[in-house]
Formats: structure tokens, C-alpha cells, sequence
């Protein structure tokens, strides 16, 4: 090995759960590479699905997993006891003396030289086994969202699955448990904490009463070049069926289009019992894709006529930089994260939710050649030029990390 390779810092990356694979494990998942230009990665989870696996092996990346993966306990119930915390907590402390691949976690975390920690169900347990001396990088995608505002408890329609007031009466014990941990891993000389958008650092401050700098997420346009197919009368909306979401929401603005709905990232059998309902009442059809390739998810996605999204607050929202890094129009609502991503009219559409004329228009726009290659090509300049490629972002994570280490 030689001297440059040995220079450089052994990282520890932690994530609770890859259960879900979302948009925030893709993005992890696909920066590593150029993580390891700075870093030495070994990567700790409590459930790590196969095709993540795969991508680890072809990387040459030592994984930690428990003996039996570990789910997150659903339910009311566990949400109140704050279950899952508590059953994660257990579960990291177990993995200390032994793990899936017979190693041991403390051992591990005895020869790192940092911790890069993102958020999600699982993860900021973590940061409580770590030693004062080890500095500790929060990657905050968003504050939790079940504890710190009522989106999720909503039904897919948006009326509350219960009482509003009671539930966060309810999630009092569980909330204060996220902030405590939140200001402890803060308040130690040697840690910082990064939004992933200007919105999410503005949601930080405003739950934990803390500033946070920015670790923007990434996308890689190698994924998503190659030549455009023939241009089906199809939209995508990526992320599981929901309120926060706003699949019904897309149902609606798709009622009377013609065009098919295509729903990727499942939901609950009741849930998606419930958009298939509701979609064949309005007349839309859909196709339900539960869990794509990367390779499947890139080829719908080229072929679509639009990638479109009415999420609610979203974080960031990977969708229309992924979008835009295909050749596909990007039509999202304006809130959030998008309003950072997409520059309506320029490299895509920003548009108020529930004036559905308007995303009309602007699925007429999309039908446009020309229109289509202008706002891709605009919205790759704007990639390059934020900073959101792999490499941007593995520059700016060495440099936070070089800066908590000195």
C-alpha cells in the first residue's frame, strides 16, 4: 500500500436501516466511490438488503451487520414507547462483540478515525456509543418528521389517523429523546452536523435551535446517460404511497390526461389497495412498481414523459436532479427542497399545488422536444454548478472532516 493510501483517514459510515431503500440510502450508497479518493470505508448498519451488499462487494467495502437483520417496529404503540429506538440501541451495543462477519464493532470503532452518521430510523442511537475522542459527522437529511411535525400522521387523504393533539402528546417522550441525543452529539468539541439543503439547515435550527452547515447529496450523470427512448404518454412519481408524499394529490392533477401513472416505491397493502381505488375512480391509470433496479428506475424514467412530484416538504428531493441528469422534464411542486434545484421555466416546471391547469400546461411543455433538452441541459449546469456531483460532495465531506479532526 503505499504512502498516499496509507494517509488517508479509516471513516466509519453509519446508517440505522437500509430496509427501506429510498432516496437517501441510493444517495449514500452511490458516493461512496468517490468517497474513497479521501477515505478508508467501513460501513455499519442493522439491515443491509442484498442489492446493497452487491454494491459494497464491487466496491472492495467492508460491511457490519447484526446476526439477524433488525426491522423497525411498527405500529402506534411502538411509536408512543418509542420502540425502535430503544430496540436499535440494543441491537448497536450487541453488535460491539459480534457481528454478522464475526467481527467485533468495538474493534472497528478502535481503529477509525472519524464517524460519518446519517439520519434516519436507527442511526442517531449510534452516536451514543461513541467515544469522546472520536469525532462524529451528522449528516441530517431532515429532523424526524413523525416527531417534529403531524405530515406522517395523516392519512392518505390528510385527514389525522387520530387526535393530532394527543398524538404529539403521545410522541412527547420519543421527541425530547431525538432532540437530547441530538444536542449531545453536537455539543462534543470535536462533531458537526450538516443539512443536505438551505431548507433542511433552516428546519434544524428551527427544531433543535442549532446552525448547520451544508453536505449537499449527489447525483452521478454516468447513471443516467445513454440515449433517450421513444417518449411514452407516462409520468413517474418516486417514494412510498402517502400524505407527505402526496399521491393522491398526483392522482388529481393526473385525472383527465390520459397519461399513465407510474407509482414507484409501493406503499402498505392498504395503501396501495387505496391509490388504485382512488385512481381508477378519477379514470388514471396506474402501475404500481414496489422496488425498482437502479438500472429499471433509470430506463422508466427516460422513457416518461415527465418525472413529477407533489411531496410535501421535501428535504431535498434526489427526483428532479435525476430527472434533469436524464433528459427528463421535472415538474414539482414549489416547496421545499426543490425550490433549490429546479428554476421554473429554465430546468424545469415549480408549480402550486392544486392548480392543476397549470400542471397541465406544463405536461404540454414537457411533450416539446426542444423544451425537454433546454431545461436537461440547464438543469446539468446547474449541477455542476451547485456542486452536485459524487465528487463535489466527497470534497466537501473530506473537508468537514479534516476540520473536526484538527
Amino acid at each position: 500500500m503505499d504512502g498516499h493510501s496509507e494517509a488517508k483517514p479509516h471513516i466509519l459510515v453509519v446508517k440505522g436501516t437500509f430496509e427501506q431503500f429510498g432516496g437517501a440510502e441510493r444517495d449514500l450508497l452511490n458516493n461512496l466511490h468517490a468517497w474513497q479518493e479521501h477515505f478508508h470505508i467501513t460501513l455499519a448498519t442493522l439491515n443491509l438488503p442484498t442489492e446493497a451488499r452487491k454494491k459494497l462487494d464491487a466496491l472492495n467495502i467492508l460491511y457490519l451487520t447484526p446476526i439477524v437483520a433488525w426491522k423497525k417496529p411498527t405500529g402506534a404503540w411502538a411509536e408512543f414507547r418509542a420502540v425502535a429506538s430503544r430496540k436499535a440501541s440494543n441491537r448497536w451495543w450487541n453488535m460491539l462483540e459480534l457481528t454478522e462477519q464475526g467481527l467485533r464493532l468495538q474493534d472497528v470503532l478502535a481503529t477509525s478515525d472519524v464517524v460519518h452518521l446519517t439520519s434516519g430510523v436507527g442511526s442517531l442511537e449510534f452516536s451514543q456509543m461513541v467515544t469522546n475522542d472520536l469525532p462524529i459527522h451528522y449528516h441530517c437529511l431532515e429532523p424526524h418528521r413523525g416527531l417534529h411535525e403531524d405530515v406522517l400522521h395523516r392519512n392518505m387523504d390528510g385527514t389525522p389517523k387520530q387526535n393530532l393533539t394527543l398524538t404529539k402528546f403521545l410522541l412527547g417522550k420519543q421527541r425530547r429523546r431525538d432532540v437530547s441525543m441530538t444536542h449531545d452529539l453536537i455539543d462534543r468539541n470535536n462533531s458537526a452536523i450538516s443539512g443536505n439543503s438551505p431548507w433542511i439547515q433552516e428546519r434544524i435550527e428551527i427544531v433543535y435551535g442549532e446552525k448547520a452547515g451544508l453536505l449537499w447529496p449527489s447525483v452521478n450523470l454516468d447513471v443516467w446517460s445513454g440515449d433517450c427512448p421513444t417518449i411514452e404518454d407516462s409520468v413517474v412519481a418516486i417514494g412510498n404511497a402517502s400524505y407527505v408524499k402526496g399521491t393522491m394529490d398526483t392522482i388529481d392533477m393526473l385525472a383527465g390526461t390520459g397519461l399513465v401513472y407510474h407509482h414507484v416505491g409501493g406503499g402498505s397493502p392498504e395503501d396501495i389497495k387505496k391509490i388504485e381505488e382512488y385512481a381508477n375512480k378519477n379514470d388514471v391509470d396506474i402501475i404500481v412498481e414496489p422496488r425498482l433496479s437502479q438500472d429499471d428506475l433509470v430506463m422508466l424514467v427516460k422513457r416518461s414523459l415527465a418525472v413529477v412530484s407533489l411531496a410535501r416538504g421535501e428535504p431535498f428531493g434526489l427526483t428532479p436532479i435525476e430527472a434533469q441528469a436524464a433528459g427528463t422534464p421535472a415538474l414539482m411542486v414549489d416547496e421545499g427542497g426543490y425550490k433549490h434545484t429546479v428554476a421554473d421555466g429554465v430546468s424545469g416546471r415549480l408549480l402550486p399545488r392544486g392548480d392543476w391547469g397549470a400542471w397541465h400546461t406544463a405536461l404540454d411543455q414537457a411533450r416539446n422536444s426542444e423544451t425537454r433538452k433546454a431545461w436537461a441541459e440547464a438543469g446539468q449546469k446547474n449541477i455542476s454548478e451547485i456542486g452536485l456531483l459524487p465528487e463535489d460532495q466527497a470534497n466537501a465531506l473530506n473537508q468537514i472532516i479534516s476540520n473536526i479532526r484538527d
